[in-house]
């Protein structure tokens, strides 16, 4: 197994599983709070740290030559057929960020097919593009280097203080993901599938797989107009105001009472 992977399991029967693929720069150590409520209510929840993020492999020189998004999402493909078989259905995918972009095509791809796609206010560019604007790559690069030159009690102090509304238990796995991530990627830049997300979309309706998009209203990456064109193509679009682009930490009660009615409504 190439990748890494934390499982949270139910204490009765399963009800089905769910893959859940975290943000750029966190891990899956920083998906257990959710990780934690989804098992309490029957599913067991794979968090995967793709390539590097948390605990999995590093990225090398070789492999940053080619799309890394692209290879991100077989990497989890390839994951999510060995570690899935018939007794994980329903089976549902979970993405934040540019885990919410590999969600999709995941779940476009997978020979298991998906239940449900969940996506925490997807990174998808508008204008859509393969590459990354180099200064934006540059940017998130120096941000990630000066975090991983600060200890891990100044980061979470630092944290807390921009997003009071987090909980504490938030804290601990946003920090150590900043630490664990590799920078190499993050300065590439190039960190979403290259097949354009309203391709991917219409590749899930096709599928019959039903898609829940929940976003925010505070500095946000899913515009009004990313919204029209998601709405457009089958999905169906929540808005919690006031919360931010980590929609799960700003309404951490919200954000599971959305999904858990999306859960219910799909059977799964």
């Amino acid at each position: 197994m190439t990748l890494h992977v934390v499982a949270t399991l139910p204490l009765g029967i399963r009800r089905g599983t769910i893959i859940a693929i975290p943000g750029l720069s966190e891990s899956a150590e920083s998906l257990h709070a959710t990780a934690v409520h989804w098992s309490d209510r029957g599913y067991r929840v794979l968090a995967i740290d793709p390539r590097g993020h948390g605990q999995s492999p590093r990225w090398s020189d070789e492999q940053l030559r080619r799309h890394p998004g692209d290879r991100i999402v077989e990497e989890i493909v390839e994951a999510v057929e060995e570690w899935c078989d018939e007794s994980d259905q329903p089976l549902v995918i979970f993405g934040h960020s540019a885990g919410g972009s590999a969600a999709a095509a995941v779940a476009a791809a997978t020979r298991q097919p998906a239940a449900g796609v969940i996506l925490e206010d997807p990174f998808w560019r508008l204008p859509v593009t393969p590459h990354q604007d180099p200064l934006v790559a540059k940017v998130a690069a120096q941000w990630l280097a000066r975090q991983k030159g600060l200890t891990d009690q100044r980061r979470q102090d630092e944290v807390a203080a921009l997003h009071p509304r987090w909980p504490v238990d938030e804290l601990a796995g946003w920090s150590s993901s900043k630490a664990e991530m590799d920078l190499a990627l993050v300065a590439h830049g190039d960190v979403i599938p290259s097949r354009p997300w309203p391709v991917l979309l219409e590749d899930l309706s096709k599928r019959g797989t039903p898609v829940l998009i929940i976003t925010g209203t505070v500095r946000v990456g899913n515009t009004t107009n990313h919204r029209a064109i998601e709405r457009s193509l089958g999905a169906e679009v929540v808005v919690l105001d006031g919360a931010s682009h980590f929609v799960r930490r700003d309404d951490r009660d919200r954000f599971h009472a959305q999904i858990d009615g999306f859960l219910a409504r799909i059977g799964a």
